[in-house]
C-alpha cells in the first residue's frame, strides 16, 4: 500500500502563531511581498484593531498574481519561487525565501480573503478566501479544500489582503512599534532610490514620520564611511562636522589580527560586498553653536531616540531586528564601556550597513528575527565592528595629537587594499615592546608574565588619618551641596534622613585597603543617593559591567568618589534652568589594564574653569557655590589607589567639557587587580 506524508492542522499554528514573536513582524511580512511584486506603494490599514476582533487590510499595487502563481505559490508553504527568479520585473532583487512569512501574517486572524489583479491578465481578478476554523474540524490539512474564484475587474494591477477577526488587538505599543517598522522599512537617510513607499494608516505612522523627517545629518560631529568590495577588502574615510576629510584607511588599516590584536597582512573578508556609515553626534548645546547651527540641540535626541542605532538594509529594505532599541548588533555600547573614550554609542549615533547579497549568502531566520549568524553575517558584522574601531583609534591619534601641540600623522590614503611586505621589528624592554613602522616608533605594553600573574597582589598603603579625612570631607561637601540647592528644589527630612543612615553604615572595615569589586561598590554607593535624585526629578541610567572588575581600594574612597561626583552632577542640573531632560549616566567598564568609572550628566557642562586646574582645592566655576574641595578629594582619592602617581597628568582622572549627555564627563581610572 502506498501513501504520502499528511499534515496535521497543528502545523500552521507552529509555523504560522508560533513562528512570528510580535504581530507587527507578519504585518511587515505581507509589505515584503508587496515589494517583491514590484509595487510602487503599499499601504496598511488597521480598523477596530486596539483590541481583539478588528481587521487588518494590506493593499498594494504590483504585479498581482494569476490563478496558478496563486495555487502554486501563494498556497505552497515552505516554498517559495524567489530565489530561482532573483530578480522581479524592474530587476529588483527580491528579499523573500523561505515562503513562511506570509503564513505567520495570516494566521493573524481568523479569516483570510485575498484578491489579486495579474498585471499580465489585464481585466481579470482572482479571490480566494480561508476560514482557518475549518482545519479545527479534519485531521490533515489536504482536507480543506480552496476555491479560487475568476471575475472581470476594472481596476488596474495589484493584491487586497483581509485578514478579519484578528485574534488580538494592537496596543499602544505594539501600533508603536509596527509605525516604526513601516516608517524605517525603506530607510530614512534621504538618498534612497527604492520606488517604493510603505503607509500605515495611523496617527502613531503620522507621529513617527515627523519626528524621522527632522533629519540631523547634517549635525554630526564625525561620520565615518567604510566599504567592502567584491574581493573583500574593505577601506574607510572619517569626515568632520563641515563634511572634509580628516583621514582614510584601507584594508591593512581597517582589519585587525585578531589573533594579537595589533595589525598584520589580513585575509580578505568573507562577506558579501558592502557599505557601512556611521554619524556620530555631541548632543551638547555648545557643540551646536560652535558651528553655527540653526537648529535645536534639544530636538536632537527625540531624533536620535527613533532613529538611533546601525541598521541592516538587505536588497533595499531594512531588516529587523538591526537598529532596534536594545539590539545592539555591533556591540557599540559593549565596547565604548570597555574603552569610553572617543566611540559612540547606540544613543549617540546613527548608521546603517546596506548589502545586495546577489549570492545570496545572508540566510533569513525562520522567525524573521534577521539572518542566521553563518560565517557571510559574522564576517559582515566583523567589517563594521572594525571600521568603528578604525575611527576610534584615529579620532585618538589626533585628540593625542592635539594636546600635545603636535600635527597629527595622516593616515595613508588610496583607493585599493595595500599589505605591508615587511614585518615591523620589535624591541624589547624592561616595561615595554618598542614597535617600530617604517621610522615610526610605538610603545606597547607587554602582558606581565605567568610568574607575576601567579603572585599576590600588592595593595597600596594608604594612612588612615588620610581615609577619614576623606570621608568627613566628603560629607560635608555633600551637605553642602545639598543645602546650596535652589528654595524649590530643597532636599526634604526624609532624604536628609536616608544620606545620614548611609553615611552612618560606613563601619571601620570600611577604611581598610583590599581587593574591591567596583561594581558593587558603585551600586551600594547610588542606591543611597537614588532618593534624593527622585526628588530632584533626575533620571540615574546605569550601565554597570556584568563581570567583577577588582580594584585596590576602600570602601570609604570609592563612596568618596561616587558621592562627590554625584553632588557634583546634581548642583550642575540643579542651577540649570533650560534643561529638557535631566538624567545622570553611570558607567564602569575596562580599559586595557584599567578600570574605568564614568560620571556622565545632561547638565551645562563645565564652563569658565580650566580642565586641569579645576583638580586643585577651592577651584569652582563662575557662579558656583561650592567648597571647591569636591574633585579635589576624588583626584586624592585616586592617586592613593594608584600608588601617587601624578594622576591628572597621567590621566587617570579627567573630563569633557561637553560630553554624550551634552553635560559635563568625569572619568576615572584604576589599575585593574588579577582575579584570583
Amino acid at each position: 500500500m502506498s501513501t504520502h506524508l499528511r499534515f496535521a492542522p497543528e502545523i500552521l499554528i507552529r509555523l504560522g502563531e508560533e513562528l512570528i514573536p510580535h504581530p507587527d513582524l507578519g504585518v511587515i511580512e505581507l509589505v515584503r511581498n508587496a515589494y517583491d511584486a514590484d509595487a510602487t506603494r503599499s499601504v496598511v490599514q488597521l480598523h477596530n484593531a486596539t483590541q481583539p476582533g478588528g481587521t487588518l487590510v494590506v493593499e498594494d499595487d504590483g504585479d498581482g498574481m494569476t490563478a496558478e502563481e496563486i495555487r502554486e505559490g501563494f498556497l505552497l508553504i515552505g516554498r517559495s519561487s524567489k530565489p530561482g527568479t532573483p530578480d522581479s520585473r524592474s530587476s529588483r532583487r527580491r528579499i523573500g525565501e523561505k515562503g513562511l512569512g506570509r503564513l505567520a501574517a495570516l494566521r493573524l486572524g481568523r479569516r483570510v480573503e485575498l484578491v489579486s489583479r495579474p498585471r499580465s491578465e489585464p481585466g481579470v481578478e482572482h479571490s480566494l478566501a480561508i476560514d482557518w476554523s475549518d482545519y479545527e474540524a479534519v485531521r490533515s490539512v489536504e482536507e480543506v479544500e480552496l476555491e479560487i474564484v475568476s471575475r472581470p475587474t476594472s481596476k488596474a494591477a495589484g493584491t487586497s489582503l483581509t485578514v478579519h477577526r484578528l485574534k488580538q488587538g494592537f496596543d499602544k505599543e505594539q501600533m508603536e512599534r509596527l509605525a516604526r517598522a513601516m516608517r524605517l522599512l525603506t530607510g530614512f537617510f534621504n538618498d534612497e532610490v527604492t520606488n517604493f513607499t510603505a503607509t500605515l494608516i495611523a496617527p502613531q505612522f503620522e507621529q513617527v514620520s515627523s519626528a524621522v523627517n527632522h533629519s540631523f545629518f547634517n549635525e554630526c560631529e564625525y561620520k565615518l564611511e567604510a566599504h567592502l568590495d567584491e574581493d573583500g577588502y574593505a577601506s574607510a574615510v572619517l569626515y568632520d562636522w563641515r563634511g572634509q576629510v580628516i583621514t582614510r584607511g584601507d584594508h591593512i588599516d581597517v582589519a585587525p589580527d585578531t589573533s594579537s590584536g595589533r595589525l598584520q597582512s589580513p585575509l580578505r573578508y568573507q562577506a558579501p560586498a558592502a557599505s557601512f556609515e556611521l554619524w556620530m553626534f555631541l548632543l551638547n548645546k555648545r557643540s551646536f553653536e560652535l558651528r553655527g547651527s540653526k537648529r535645536r540641540y534639544t530636538d536632537l535626541r527625540p531624533w536620535l531616540r527613533v532613529v538611533g542605532g546601525v541598521h541592516l538594509f538587505h536588497r533595499g529594505l531594512r531588516v529587523h531586528p538591526y537598529g532596534d532599541q536594545g539590539f545592539d548588533w555591533l556591540d557599540l555600547n559593549l565596547l565604548r564601556a570597555r574603552s569610553p573614550e572617543l566611540r559612540p554609542s547606540t544613543n549617540t549615533s546613527v548608521g546603517r550597513v546596506s548589502v545586495e547579497d546577489p549570492d545570496g549568502l545572508l540566510i533569513p531566520k525562520t522567525d524573521r528575527m534577521g539572518f542566521q549568524e553563518n560565517s557571510a553575517f559574522i564576517e559582515l558584522r566583523e567589517f563594521a565592528r572594525s571600521a568603528t574601531d578604525w575611527a576610534a583609534r584615529e579620532r585618538k591619534r589626533i585628540r593625542d595629537s592635539e594636546r600635545l601641540g603636535k600635527p597629527a600623522p595622516t593616515s595613508p590614503s588610496g583607493s585599493g587594499p595595500s599589505v605591508r611586505h615587511k614585518p615591523p621589528h620589535k624591541v624589547s624592554t624592561d616595561h615595554s615592546t618598542v614597535t617600530e613602522h617604517e621610522g615610526q616608533t610605538e610603545l606597547l605594553p607587554l602582558a606581565p608574565s605567568p610568574l607575576i600573574r601567579r603572585q599576590e597582589p600588592v595593595l597600596p598603603v594608604v594612612p588612615l588619618e588620610r581615609l577619614l579625612y576623606r570621608w568627613l570631607a566628603t560629607r560635608g561637601i555633600l551637605s553642602s551641596a545639598l543645602a546650596a540647592l535652589p528654595v524649590a528644589e530643597a532636599v526634604g527630612a526624609a532624604e536628609s534622613q536616608a544620606l545620614t543612615i548611609a553615611a552612618s553604615a560606613i563601619h571601620s572595615e570600611s577604611f581598610g585597603v583590599e581587593a574591591l569589586d567596583l561594581n558593587e561598590a558603585v551600586k551600594r554607593s547610588l542606591s543611597a543617593l537614588r532618593p534624593l535624585l527622585e526628588k530632584q526629578e533626575i533620571t540615574l541610567i546605569e550601565e554597570i559591567r556584568d563581570e567583577s572588575i577588582l580594584v585596590a581600594g576602600s570602601t570609604s574612597d570609592l563612596t568618596s568618589i561616587v558621592w562627590n561626583l554625584s553632588a557634583n552632577s546634581i548642583t550642575s542640573l540643579a542651577h540649570a534652568n533650560d534643561l529638557d531632560v535631566r538624567s545622570i549616566l553611570v558607567r564602569t567598564g575596562i580599559a586595557g589594564d584599567r578600570a574605568v568609572l564614568e560620571f556622565l550628566d545632561s547638565g551645562p557642562g563645565i564652563t569658565h574653569v580650566d580642565l586641569a586646574d579645576m583638580w586643585r582645592p577651592g577651584v569652582t566655576g563662575e557662579g558656583r557655590k561650592s567648597t571647591g574641595l569636591g574633585l579635589t578629594v576624588v583626584r586624592d582619592a585616586v592617586s592613593d589607589m594608584c600608588g601617587r602617581r601624578p594622576v591628572v597628568e597621567e590621566g587617570d582622572v579627567s573630563a569633557d567639557a561637553y560630553g554624550e549627555l551634552g553635560g559635563a564627563t568625569f572619568r576615572i581610572r584604576l589599575p585593574v587587580l588579577p582575579e584570583g
